[in-house]
């Protein structure tokens, strides 16, 4: 791959204080890291219901071993189940929250004059 190939068409340029035209910006990100928190809580919440299906599945599994097997199983399938409940709750939850960020909140803050500012003042 050439050089002139590379493309940064969706590098986002980093925000200008509106007031004071400084570029030390801090970016807050409550509304992701919220959105996070409450979206891994209620995955694995979901995951925890999906308990009784990961732990089938993890016992079918594990009637090859004997009834050890079919234990162990059913414990591995309900963490999984969880596991992945949280994590797909994390990542949808961020998401929510980065348009709350974008859309709603001030999410920038100017570290010479102390000014917030949300991204349609940029």
């Amino acid at each position: 791959m050439q050089e002139s190939d590379v493309s940064f068409t969706n590098v986002e340029t980093p925000p200008q204080c509106p007031i004071c035209q400084s570029g030390r910006i801090e970016t807050r990100n409550y509304g992701k890291k919220t959105g996070r928190t409450i979206g891994t809580a209620a995955g694995a919440a979901a995951g925890v219901a999906g308990v009784v299906s990961g732990a089938e599945v993890g016992a079918a599994a594990g009637v090859v071993a004997g009834p050890v097997g079919v234990a162990i199983g059913s414990i591995f399938g309900a963490i999984i189940g969880g596991l992945v409940g949280a994590a797909a709750g994390s990542s949808v939850g961020a998401n929510l929250g980065k348009v709350v960020d974008d859309t709603i909140l001030e999410n920038y803050h100017c570290l010479d004059c102390d000014y917030s500012f949300g991204k349609s003042s940029i």
